[in-house]
């Protein structure tokens, strides 16, 4: 075969990458929280076009892609803890699925290192802080560019910090950037002042964002709102996090009125009325839900972090879960780096009919569409797209799937969380059984099946998320979310207690500031923007 060259290619999303990195000063994403200088680019040098203010935005989502993507961050934290996943060859994966991080081991490491979430902070605090130059140098750029602009930072600022309190717990909150060629040595502030920030953040980023950017007669970047379906943060992108914010703080109040605002105007995004959930094969399809290209699907993509596969330039290999879940057929590789075992998923798909995962009762073969199992070890395919879905080749095993914080299926199935914790049973039975004819599943009776006792339920509805979300990042904070409510796991429930459940700070972030170690009050302007 001729040889084929793998080309690191990133499209009019990330463009402005490289550029934007510059203007932040954020020459190395490891640099942010160090002792080392910062220095931006003088800014006569920037912040004078369109092109500047896109560029400059694009860059932050492209840094904040790129902190989930390294190392895989966003299973290694989100879904190994304690989870479904197993593996026979990795040590590394191991120690992370057994809750082992104390261990001198390369990715855990890397990936107890935050500074790369800082690099997201850093940059959207630039260009927060430097795009309204812009108005009135560019007549292209008008005031309502401006808004839309610096809510969409906003808002991703406030994501890092929210993906940092459920890590790490107590961080540094620092709301400024540092590119004036000095970088002071910060304490941490507790989560719950952390969290309310980036709440704070969030709410004011909702009430500027719109539901789809532009119009067909007035274009945003001179592009249709079609273009940025599934690749911006827009204001039910922001109510998502929100949802997921309030019910990992216990607000299950806020978290219910959060998803059912998504709920209540998922037809403003541009998905049909008789369309809130996708089947399964529009899911695990290549050119499906996962799929970075996807046009048909991307509104259904509520938060995502997408990578581009155009005119054969190809995705990496890493920062995609396919790096680790796929083998032969779908890639050269004999065994995958995980897989679920086969106990396991009789315990998690127990009804034959789930057509995620079922058996024929008349021909007894597997109806699989999450997993194959016609090969060794179950072989997690619910998100694989191989090339972005344009090629069979597996000996050219690269990736195009996009990291996806939040779908709407997730949404349905947070709202029915929030329903049930606020002890709202029969409206969580009566949207669960919704979800559930979509996949197969019969109805269930609140007062037949579970007794009218809500937690019965309540452990129903986790396990369908489980059941819906493997593979995306949610597992661990699922499992945080339900002991919390229910306090069945004394394991778990005293890792709750003691911090058990962050990550420890990695010894390459102590080196070069120690102070982040200790604790500090928000500095005044921190609290004012709290309030």
């Amino acid at each position: 075969k001729q040889m084929k060259k793998i080309v690191f290619y990133i499209r009019d999303f990330f463009c402005g990458l490289c550029m934007a990195i510059a203007a932040c000063g954020m020459f190395s994403c490891s640099d942010f929280l160090d002792e080392e200088s910062h220095h931006a680019l003088p800014d006569t040098q920037n912040w004078k076009t369109l092109e500047d203010a896109r560029s400059g935005l694009m860059g932050v989502y492209g840094l904040m892609r790129a902190a989930l993507a390294d190392n895989n961050t966003q299973w290694v934290c989100g879904e190994l803890r304690l989870g479904d996943f197993h593996t026979d060859s990795r040590d590394d994966l191991d120690a992370i699925i057994h809750n082992d991080l104390n261990r001198n081991l390369s990715l855990v490491d890397h990936v107890a290192d935050w500074r790369r979430f800082y690099a997201v902070v850093n940059a959207a605090s630039v260009y927060m802080e430097h795009v309204g130059a812009i108005v009135g140098q560019d007549m292209a750029y008008s005031e309502q560019n401006l808004k839309w602009d610096v809510a969409q930072a906003r808002a991703l600022r406030a994501l890092a910090y929210f993906y940092m309190a459920r890590i790490w717990g107590d961080v540094p909150l620092v709301t400024s950037s540092y590119d004036n060629g000095s970088f002071p040595q910060i304490g941490k502030s507790p989560s719950s002042s952390v969290l309310l920030y980036a709440k704070n953040e969030l709410l004011a980023a909702a009430e500027e964002l719109p539901f789809q950017f532009g119009s067909d007669n007035n274009q945003y970047y001179r592009q249709s709102p079609s273009f940025w379906q599934g690749k911006l943060l827009n204001k039910l992108s922001v109510y998502a996090i929100l949802a997921h914010l309030s019910a990992w703080t216990g607000h299950y109040a806020d978290a219910e009125t959060y998803s059912a605002y998504v709920l209540d105007n998922y037809t403003q995004i541009g998905i049909g009325e008789e369309q809130i959930c996708l089947d399964v094969e529009n899911v695990v399809s290549e050119t499906g839900l996962f799929c970075g290209s996807t046009t048909t699907y991307a509104p259904y993509r509520l938060v995502a972090f997408n990578f581009v596969y155009k005119d054969n330039m190809d995705m990496t290999q890493s920062g995609h879960l396919e790096q680790w879940t796929l083998c032969k057929p779908y890639v050269q590789k004999l065994y995958p780096d995980l897989y679920v075992m086969k106990d396991s998923l009789a315990v998690i798909y127990g009804d034959f009919k789930d057509v995620r995962f079922g058996m024929d009762t008349i021909t007894h073969k597997y109806q699989s569409t999450y997993f194959d199992m016609n090969v060794s070890k179950p072989v997690f395919k619910k998100i694989n797209v191989v090339q972005n879905g344009a090629g069979k080749d597996g000996d050219f095993a690269v990736f195009g799937s996009s990291i996806l914080f939040s779908r709407m299926e997730d949404m349905m199935l947070l709202h029915v969380e929030a329903l049930a914790a606020i002890n709202r049973g029969d409206e969580a039975i009566q949207e669960l059984n919704e979800f559930r004819k979509y996949r197969g599943l019969a109805s269930l009776s609140f007062k037949k099946d579970f007794g009218s006792d809500i937690r019965k339920l309540i452990n129903n509805i986790f396990e369908e998320r489980r059941r819906e979300l493997i593979g995306e990042g949610h597992r661990w904070y699922d499992l945080v979310r339900r002991q919390k409510i229910l306090k069945d796991n004394p394991q778990l429930l005293d890792l709750i207690s003691n911090g058990g459940i962050y990550w420890p700070v990695s010894e390459e972030v102590i080196k070069q500031n120690s102070f982040c170690l200790l604790y500090t009050s928000p500095s005044p302007r921190d609290a004012h923007e709290s309030r």
